[in-house]
């Protein structure tokens, strides 16, 4: 098994993934997504560099995924902040939405806060 590595015997299920090459055989329960685990038996799997993925974590392995919306990101101007991929839209201040991408804001307990917000509704008078 190209998973587990245990031989498979003979009569035993297998599942063979032609993408894969020929070469390469699993167990039913060892064909599963190297990010998640999930089983891919019946499902569309993709083969990535000497890899199973789900469609899921093959296309997380392709393009950003949005943090605000979890939608990947395919437009070619999206911003990073706080260690997590955004459309440039769905960066916004917690307290009043206004777009934070490219602007200096200030993060109050985890959440981003645009710096009028800040001095409205957190600075210390």
């Amino acid at each position: 098994c190209y998973h587990c590595k245990l031989d498979m015997k003979e009569g035993d299920p297998a599942v063979y993934a032609e993408r894969a090459g020929y070469d390469k055989l699993w167990h039913p329960g060892c064909f599963v997504c190297c990010t998640c685990s999930e089983l891919l038996v019946d499902m569309i799997y993709f083969w990535k560099n000497g890899n199973l993925y789900c469609g899921r974590h093959y296309c997380d392995s392709e393009r950003p995924r949005c943090a605000g919306c979890d939608e990947l990101i395919f437009s070619n101007e999206y911003t990073l902040a706080e260690g997590q991929n955004w459309h440039l839209k769905h960066f916004c201040c917690f307290d009043c939405d206004c777009v934070l991408a490219g602007v200096t804001y200030i993060t109050m307990y985890d959440n981003p806060v645009c710096k009028s917000c800040y001095m409205k509704n957190h600075a210390a008078v």
